[in-house]
């Protein structure tokens, strides 16, 4: 792998965590793929794989967010509307940035899609996750009390 595209690897970290164990494991999923698209730009695999790796990004935030969305009418997490709005924003940048994806196969233009596509996961789980998160939590503990 070369220098330039390990700068966004990303490695899980606790700060990560929303402290859902089926909810890690999707968003470690969502690293893992990244990281795949990360590596294949690296590698300067063909376009067709590139995009491949990209459209399976795209799915499985799809399914990510469905599961998610299905958790909180579980949890009647007060939420869920402005959540499932903010997925829905997130799902359509992906595919904004997807869509707008040169198909070309100069590395400096798939490392931007990349960090682009990470940016917004990342961010999505570190910002908006966290909220439900907490709210989660505090659920938990109110149930044990």
């Amino acid at each position: 792998m070369t220098g330039e595209t390990q700068v966004w690897k990303i490695e899980w970290d606790d700060g990560m965590s929303v402290g859902i164990p089926e909810i890690d494991e999707d968003h470690k999923h969502f690293i893992r793929l990244v990281n795949q698209l990360n590596q294949a730009v690296a590698d300067r695999m063909s376009v067709t794989e590139i995009k491949n790796r990209l459209q399976l990004i795209l799915d499985d935030a799809e399914r990510h967010f469905r599961h998610e969305e299905r958790l909180f009418a579980e949890w009647h997490y007060p939420d869920t509307d402005e959540h499932a709005s903010r997925h829905n924003r997130l799902i359509e940048a992906l595919y904004d940035i997807s869509a707008r994806s040169v198909p070309h196969d100069f590395a400096a233009e798939w490392i931007d899609v990349g960090l682009r596509i990470k940016e917004a996961l990342i961010g999505h789980i570190l910002q908006e996750d966290m909220k439900y998160a907490a709210f989660y939590r505090s659920r938990q503990a109110a149930a044990q009390a």
